[in-house]
């Protein structure tokens, strides 16, 4: 589920914010709007909690735990 997509509260790019629900980890690939290169993974808070990702083609892959939030920085 995307829980948030917009204007990074924290500073300069756009948040996404997405939650597992279904109980199942694994990779999600989210083709993303717009010209963005890279994602940064941020905690709740905003604070970088990883190196920064190629997002390859508009498609950025993010590996999900089960029942568990992931949120990046688009750059």
């Amino acid at each position: 589920m995307v829980t948030a997509f917009g204007k990074n509260p924290d500073g300069p790019g756009t948040v996404l914010r997405v939650w597992e629900q279904g109980g199942v980890s694994g990779e999600l690939a989210v083709t993303l709007p717009g010209t963005f290169r890279t994602a940064t993974p941020v905690s709740l808070r905003g604070e970088m909690i990883g190196p920064p990702a190629q997002i390859e083609n508009g498609v950025l892959t993010i590996n999900l735990g089960r029942y568990a939030p992931a949120s990046v920085v688009l750059e």
